[in-house]
């Protein structure tokens, strides 16, 4: 039997070794194969201008932003100043029935799958330039990596383009990196064309998914486990969901919104992350919130008292404090801000604010700040351990036309507080500091890649959390970042104490307070000027209702108003109004 298939393997080669040469094609590519009908294509370069003329289009997506199509227009007019040709500039957008164009340069994500296919092997922060049939597509995920592709290939046409002609080899391909950090975070699983990258500034990246689900988001976690990072937080806060990722250089964040269901990724270099976790502490006080009036001193040469500006001090378990913004840019809002620490404080010389949060970048919330740094004799006396923000991009204040104090912030964070942390806020974060802990609701990034329109939308809004007592601060929420929060939160929102937003003026909306129902208000405005004043602010109509729901309604004034934590209101009928 073993000689019998021995033998009948041995013909079953033979039969092989002559019918497999008459299936092998070893005509080369373009020659005639015998046949007369059948012709192998020669792979040609593309001429995309020829005798001065060209019959390619620059192509953008429809949705496409400022910068990406001019650096698509970059790339159109280097080709006319090369060649003296004139080519079309127009969007992605095909109605129904009409064929795509064959010859089109494709820059940026647009609705073509030479773009989406291409993008599938691309890193975020990379670039990539390739010939597909008789298209040239040039694609990136952020906005320096494809200007830098665009630069790239503009400068090969500058090389090679010729009066009247240019032609691109059938080959031509490049890539490049455009911007590390984005090169560090992993695809994301949704559609390729539900993908947008966005600079939150900071050396801050952010890839925002919208289309997905809170299975995609959950699929995620294994995709950075698999690329090497760690998990070092998560949770679910209403219905949406938020987890922290780590390796030695990179901190990831990530949220799902249930209600818009998208996700937001940023990635940015690490920093000390102790204020995330659980710290052991000794107790030698009770914790308190403090609203501390801004009407105290003067702010113009009429000497008309101010009315705004923000001052929240919180005092924790172990006697080191909580600040918020700091009040207005007057110099007396430093020495208020040192007294106010002073009289709170277990050990005045030893006075420790374990987190400086700025909500906003405007004077009357950043001015205390920044005229407390600036006086040595304070900067020197009081230890800033950590410092949380949410700048947006410098680009966007330019644009608005209205920085507040936002770059001379960011310049004396490393110089005046080189050993504090200084840590980029994002949505879904959660700080636990002596007993008290932070929960992040609202950053700017929530409504990225949308332009910020109002410098007050990017404040940032969180809920202070000691002995189960809810303090939400608002900051200057604005109408829409209220309207946010509503619509993303619902009765999740719902705190004992609020912080009245934009010190009542436009910003809180009817909803809004509803869903909070808090028993207390803070409210930080004056109640000496005209349009300042208690009177006036409740004629509106957003106001009266959050006065309508509370117990306790507390004017900064020129007071300070300190209640221990937790804190429980007087039971009254008509809300007792205290100046």
């Amino acid at each position: 039997m073993k000689k019998q298939n021995i033998w009948i393997i041995s013909l079953m080669l033979v039969i092989l070794m002559i019918v497999v040469p008459g299936c092998t094609d070893t005509n080369t590519p373009g020659e005639n194969t015998g046949d007369p009908g059948v012709v192998t294509p020669v792979v040609q370069d593309l001429s995309v201008v020829a005798d001065g003329a060209s019959s390619y289009s620059v192509i953008v997506r429809e949705s496409a932003s400022d910068a990406v199509a001019e650096a698509a227009r970059n790339v159109l007019n280097t080709i006319q100043s090369a060649t003296g040709a004139k080519l079309t500039f127009c969007d992605d957008y095909v109605m129904n029935g009409d064929p795509i164009p064959e010859k089109e340069i494709l820059v940026g994500v647009t609705n073509r799958e030479e773009s989406l296919s291409l993008l599938k092997d691309v890193p975020y922060g990379a670039y990539a330039i390739r010939v597909v049939d008789e298209k040239i597509v040039i694609v990136a995920w952020d906005e320096d990596s494809l200007n830098k592709a665009c630069a790239v290939f503009s400068a090969m046409v500058r090389k090679t383009g010729t009066e009247g002609s240019l032609l691109i080899p059938a080959d031509y391909t490049e890539v490049g990196v455009g911007c590390e950090a984005l090169q560090q975070l992993p695809h994301y699983g949704a559609a390729d064309e539900a993908i947008q990258t966005v600079d939150l500034g900071d050396a801050c990246y952010m890839v925002y998914a919208k289309d997905t689900d809170a299975e995609e988001f959950r699929a995620y976690q294994t995709v950075l486990e698999n690329a090497g990072y760690t998990q070092f937080a998560s949770r679910q806060y209403g219905n949406n969901l938020h987890m922290i990722y780590t390796n030695e250089e990179k901190i990831i964040c990530a949220s799902f919104m249930a209600k818009d269901k998208d996700a937001r990724i940023s990635i940015e270099d690490a920093y000390d992350m102790t204020l995330f976790t659980e710290q052991e502490y000794e107790k030698i006080c009770e914790p308190s919130v403090t609203l501390v009036g801004q009407e105290g001193y003067m702010n113009d040469s009429e000497g008309v008292p101010n009315q705004i500006g923000l001052c929240l001090i919180f005092r924790l378990e172990d006697g080191r404090f909580i600040v918020v913004d700091g009040g207005d840019y007057v110099p007396a809002a430093g020495p208020l801000l040192m007294r106010t620490l002073r009289n709170l404080a277990v050990d005045q010389s030893n006075i420790t604010i374990a987190a400086w949060i700025v909500t906003h970048a405007h004077s009357d919330h950043t001015g205390g700040f920044v005229h407390f740094t600036e006086d040595l004799k304070y900067h020197r006396q009081v230890k800033v351990e950590n410092i949380i923000h949410h700048l947006v991009r410098t680009e966007q204040y330019d644009t608005l036309g209205d920085p507040g104090q936002s770059q001379r912030v960011r310049n004396m964070l490393p110089r005046e507080y080189p050993k504090a942390t200084v840590i980029k806020a994002h949505t879904g974060q959660l700080f636990k500091i002596a007993g008290m802990e932070i929960e992040m609701l609202f950053t700017y990034e929530d409504l990225e890649p949308s332009p910020l329109e109002y410098h007050n939308t990017s404040s940032l809004v969180f809920r202070v959390t000691a002995q189960d007592n809810t303090v939400l601060v608002l900051g200057d929420a604005s109408n829409r970042s209220c309207g946010y929060l509503v619509h993303s939160y619902g009765d999740f929102l719902k705190s004992d104490i609020v912080q009245v937003a934009h010190h009542g003026y436009t910003g809180g909306t009817i909803p809004l307070y509803e869903a909070i129902d808090a028993d207390v208000l803070l409210w930080p405005c004056g109640v000496a000027s005209i349009d300042g004043s208690y009177e006036r602010l409740m004629e509106r109509d957003y106001n009266a209702k959050a006065v309508e729901l509370a117990e306790e309604v507390y004017i900064a004034g020129k007071f300070i108003h300190t209640l221990p934590l937790p804190y429980t209101p007087e039971d009254v009928e008509t809300p007792r109004i205290i100046y």
